[in-house]
């Protein structure tokens, strides 16, 4: 026998007999004083013994095994490590829900829903993923050779975006429409986190089907994938065709500094405010530029006929607020909008424009001080009031979700609430 190595770890192999691998039974046992070891045919992905990580497969002879790359040695498995595969299914119909069962060591911090799977996030900064992409199975976790600590996940609808707690982006899964980042072929696999190029740090990552958004601490959209490409001229844009996509970052809109970003689930739509309040949408009914939204104030409404996930959403959004959003495209339209306002509130920082049938129809107190004379001035003062907590009180007139208020103004919004007698607010 001579000695071949894979990573640290030496084999023996037969060079007489055609380089074959020496394999031991119970019936023919090895003979005394040889080191044999034990190796787990690569099915299901276990933890690497000595460093904890996820291992990956690796080809040996026709067979192949666990191969931990952080510690380059073959995986020695002993007899009680099928305990450590993460889970199994116990259902056998394919249509009904799937109960998996977890190991008791991992506790699972948040799932992530993709087209054909689901991530699964441990509180061991693994991610497991179960489904397939591009009709290929698979039931173990996410190569993470950077060993990056994750802040955030996104799933497309065959790829996955993870923003590290540095604001680092690293992305995995199909590239062929270049929602990577980078360019991928079919050999660099769907399973290995790889970093996407971006200058600077990036706040938030969002998944369309095929596509990629990310915005950066800058205040730029950075995109990569479907429904863009590169003009003759060499300037990238927006394409209303799924077939066009580039695989190299580019910012959107440069003149433009965003706030908030969303998108719609599974699909290649996405929005994004402005820091000054404009509620910008691309992706949409085959728009070719990002749009300004001036009927509406909220991204959940720019997205109201799309599908949409609670995840998505700002945080200040409740569940309960949420519910509004129907109702509030009649109204919230109107929010500080001057179209077809008629009177206008003067507050302490500004004037506001307002509609008299929403106030008439959502407030007792303006029911009773709107005169036909105060109307016919066309202007009210309101300096007196905290300007913050009243736009706030505003936006429950207009029935539109509220702002996330510090305790000083809340006290504010409170105070006036019940000197106007809003006794739900």
């Amino acid at each position: 026998y001579t000695q071949e190595l894979f990573g640290s770890t030496p084999i023996s192999k037969c060079s007489q007999r055609g380089g074959v691998y020496p394999t031991y039974t119970t019936a023919s046992p090895p003979p005394p004083g040889t080191t044999v070891r034990r190796f787990v045919k690569f099915s299901e992905s276990v933890f690497c013994l000595q460093c904890n990580g996820p291992t990956s497969s690796k080809e040996l002879d026709v067979n192949e095994f666990h191969f931990c790359d952080k510690c380059n040695k073959m995986l020695e498995v002993p007899g009680h490590a099928s305990t450590l595969i993460p889970f199994k299914d116990v259902c056998c119909d394919p249509l009904a829900p799937l109960k998996l069962e977890i190991n008791e060591c991992m506790k699972i911090c948040d799932i992530y829903c993709g087209l054909t799977f689901l991530v699964i996030e441990t509180s061991s900064n693994h991610l497991i993923l179960w489904g397939s992409i591009e009709q290929v199975e698979y039931q173990g976790f996410i190569f993470n050779p950077d060993n990056i600590r994750f802040k955030s996940v996104s799933c497309g609808g065959s790829h996955v975006a993870v923003m590290s707690t540095s604001g680092e982006l690293f992305t995995c899964g199909l590239g062929d429409k270049g929602q990577l980042g980078y360019q991928w072929s079919a050999d660099m696999g769907h399973m290995t986190l790889r970093k996407v190029p971006l200058n600077g740090s990036v706040e938030k990552v969002c998944c369309g089907c095929s596509s990629t958004a990310c915005l950066m601490s800058n205040g730029s959209i950075m995109c990569f994938g479907s429904n863009m490409k590169k003009l003759p001229s060499g300037i990238s844009s927006l394409s209303d065709s799924e077939d066009d996509f580039i695989d190299a970052p580019t910012n959107i809109m440069e003149s433009v500094r965003f706030v908030e970003l969303t998108h719609s689930p599974l699909k290649n739509v996405f929005c994004a405010k402005s820091e000054d309040f404009l509620v910008f949408v691309w992706g949409k009914r085959g728009s070719t530029i990002p749009e300004v939204q001036f009927e509406v104030s909220e991204l959940a409404e720019a997205l109201a006929d799309m599908p949409y996930t609670y995840s998505g959403c700002p945080r200040e959004d409740t569940v309960e607020q949420l519910s509004l959003h129907p109702i509030s495209l009649e109204n919230g339209k109107l929010f500080g909008n001057k179209s077809f306002s008629d009177l206008t509130l003067k507050l302490a920082d500004g004037e506001f424009p307002v509609h008299c049938l929403v106030l008439l129809s959502n407030s007792s107190y303006f029911k009773r001080i709107l005169s036909d004379k105060e109307m016919a001035s066309g202007v009210l003062d309101m300096t007196s009031y905290n300007p913050t907590a009243y736009r706030c009180l505003l936006k429950y007139f207009y029935k539109l979700p509220l702002d996330d208020l510090n305790y000083e103004d809340l006290f504010d919004l409170h105070s006036i609430a019940c000197s106007y007698k809003e006794k739900e607010l």
